[in-house]
């Protein structure tokens, strides 16, 4: 049995993320939607896109 590394996950402030993969040319650029979850799972990679205080952090609070 060998040991599988965790797949990446990657921070992003916005809602709406592209994905190409690893590297150019990784695969076809696919645009996703991380509403309203806070979180989505690349089809092609399986990279983790959260969105900032949506991964079981608090987001900070605003300044007044």
């Amino acid at each position: 049995m060998t040991d599988m590394q965790p797949f990446e996950t990657v921070e992003v402030e916005t809602a709406v993320v592209a994905c190409q993969g690893e590297s150019a040319g990784g695969h076809p650029r696919v645009y996703l939607n991380l509403a309203p979850a806070g979180k989505i799972e690349c089809p092609y990679c399986s990279r983790l896109f959260v969105l900032k205080g949506k991964n079981g952090a608090p987001a900070a609070p605003a300044h007044s």
